[in-house]
């Protein structure tokens, strides 16, 4: 239990530190000491299960250090298939929702990045009863509202083609 803590904590702090290569290695080591759930094997008291629930809460901290991690190398669209996994295994948890939605979006997956919106919509007002967090609107806005750069083949010509292309017709 030591050896993942204190991976998590070297993660963390090597992304922390501008060295997400490094964050990354440190992470993926740490959630592969991971086998199913914490201390299944043992009867859990009281005290016992606080320390089964603060070792779940930091395998989620190591999974989403190491998809930030990930994000940061520029390999978002690698994140999407695990993404759309952990929404479905922790549907309430909005980080990874808005990570997924964040993917989709930049990965030219724009209807994709929508649906998972309102899919998460759904499930906190059926659950919860809430709508989704400031954040996750904005991210609905800025996927509704892309930056108006047109497409690469919407491009104007440049000048001096344009000119020929006038010119010959």
């Amino acid at each position: 239990m030591k050896i993942f803590e204190n991976l998590i904590t070297r993660g963390q702090n090597a992304l922390q530190g501008g060295e997400p290569e490094h964050a990354l290695g440190l992470l993926r080591r740490a959630l592969a000491l991971w086998r199913g759930p914490a201390l299944s094997n043992i009867p859990a008291g009281d005290v016992l299960t606080g320390r089964i629930v603060h070792l779940e809460e930091l395998r989620i901290r190591g999974l989403q250090l190491r998809i930030e991690a990930e994000i940061q190398l520029g390999r978002q669209r690698d994140a999407i298939p695990e993404l759309s996994e952990l929404v479905n295994e922790y549907p309430l948890n909005e980080w990874f929702h808005a990570q997924l939605i964040s993917a989709l979006n930049h990965s030219g997956r724009r209807a994709e990045a929508l649906q998972a919106y309102r899919t998460l919509h759904r499930i906190l007002d059926r659950e919860l009863g809430l709508e989704p967090s400031p954040e996750l609107q904005r991210l609905q806005l800025a996927v509704l509202n892309p930056p108006s750069s047109p497409h690469p083949s919407m491009r104007r010509l440049p000048a001096q083609r344009e000119h020929h292309a006038a010119t010959a017709v």
